[in-house]
């Protein structure tokens, strides 16, 4: 269709005319339809994208006015976004307190997602989320996008870029067409090897496979990582049964971590029952214990225990890199009587008590930091309050008088502070 059937066609829509009824107008201006320059299809996949295009800018319209509104609510919450040159959406970014709060307490390491042509704007999404604390992240994961590479380099200089085990995975199963490779590929990213054991474990598998020549594998296990997942409501209301033998460690490991983390815990505490006691030795402050597992005598591991300081250290490094006690240090817990999990083994994120402000420790030169965490769980807290509260009128009334008090109590200590 040429612009000037395209304009004529805009103008007669503008007044709800009937597509058949245009066509028929535009053949009989020609002298017939065989005297049109487009078919009946071309036609109608025009109308259809005109009115795409409308119903896109109108979601994008929504959109932008719905995050605004939040932003309005929510002083902490940012929404920005730009425009193309004929006025439509370009880019949009928001955050709020809550994913603001988060980002606080998991920052350390950033996963960047995006899943491309995955909805019917064919724009990506890209999602931004943490798993570890500070300001900077130490470690970012990606996809692999190319310019986020770039990106990365510039902004955050001092972190390390590494692949996403899932996309690690979906480039196997792409470029190596055998299936027990898959199976070999998958324990190599997500065993607990240290290096001499992974190294080891991937030269035999590859000979044993034949595919020792094949070169993008070197490239692509290069960036394997862990992957790990939480999930706080079932952590918070789920009671597990105690059924390892050491009750008294697993009830306090089920008091102390979320729901994932414990079943992971629970499995080393089970472990304990799968090592065999090889010996133990004083070296000035430090008790060093030696464990082999059964069926495999040949391979002993150490642990060094302080009773001054309660920190355990393995050799297996399982602390190191999952972030808790292997089943070597749950065995020393064991011969030496403790019945709780130390401090200097209790890695903050994996508990229940991860996300409440209360319990953090702040120094002086982190008061906005504070403030953040603290507006993010009230917030959070009041919004649950008017989720209920506008169930009923009888709600309704209970959390206005409540609200109201509570604002004038706040008054009042205002005031008393003043004067």
């Amino acid at each position: 269709m040429s612009n000037r059937d395209k304009a004529q066609m805009n103008s007669m829509k503008q007044f709800e005319i009937p597509t058949s009824k245009i066509m028929a107008y535009m053949a009989g201006q020609l002298g017939g339809y065989s005297m049109l320059r487009f078919t009946k299809r071309d036609l109608y996949n025009y109308v259809h994208s005109q009115q795409r295009a409308r119903i896109l800018d109108r979601d994008a319209a929504t959109t932008i006015s719905y995050l605004e509104g939040k932003a309005n609510a929510d002083l902490m919450s940012v929404t920005r976004y730009t425009t193309t040159a004929d006025n439509r959406l370009g880019n949009l970014f928001w955050v709020d307190s809550i994913m603001k709060s988060n980002y606080e307490l998991f920052g350390d390491v950033l996963a960047f997602d995006a899943t491309y042509h995955g909805n019917k704007y064919k724009k990506p999404l890209v999602v931004l989320s943490g798993t570890t604390i500070t300001g900077t992240p130490n470690l970012v994961v990606t996809d692999g996008d190319k310019a986020m590479r770039t990106a990365i380099a510039e902004v955050m200089p001092s972190a390390k870029h590494r692949l996403c085990a899932w996309h690690l995975e979906k480039n196997c199963v792409q470029r190596v067409k055998e299936a027990e490779f898959w199976k070999v590929f998958k324990k190599a990213i997500y065993a607990n090897f240290d290096v001499d054991e992974f190294e080891r474990y991937w030269r035999t598998s590859i000979e044993s496979l034949s595919l020792g020549q094949n070169t993008c594998l070197d490239r692509v296990v290069k960036d394997y990582r862990n992957n790990d997942v939480t999930a706080q409501f079932y952590s918070t209301y789920y009671t597990s049964m105690l059924n390892t033998g050491l009750d008294a460690i697993e009830l306090s490991a089920l008091k102390l971590y979320t729901r994932a983390v414990f079943r992971e815990v629970k499995k080393q505490i089970k472990g304990v029952a799968t090592l065999l006691f090889q010996g133990r030795e004083s070296i000035s402050t430090t008790i060093v214990y030696s464990f082999s597992k059964m069926g495999r005598p040949d391979r002993v591991c150490k642990v060094l225990y302080d009773p001054n300081d309660q920190k355990i250290e393995c050799e297996c490094k399982m602390w190191d890199s999952d972030g808790i006690p292997c089943s070597h240090i749950f065995c020393v817990m064991k011969y030496e009587g403790m019945e709780e999990i130390p401090e200097t083994l209790i890695f903050r994120h994996w508990c229940k008590i991860a996300k409440d402000c209360t319990t953090l420790k702040m120094g002086n030169d982190s008061r906005e930091h504070a403030r953040l965490l603290q507006y993010s769980a009230l917030y959070s807290s009041l919004t649950h309050v008017v989720t209920l509260g506008c169930e009923e009128v009888e709600d309704f009334a209970f959390a206005q008088d409540a609200i109201s008090d509570l604002n004038i109590k706040f008054n009042m200590y205002a005031t008393f502070f003043i004067y």
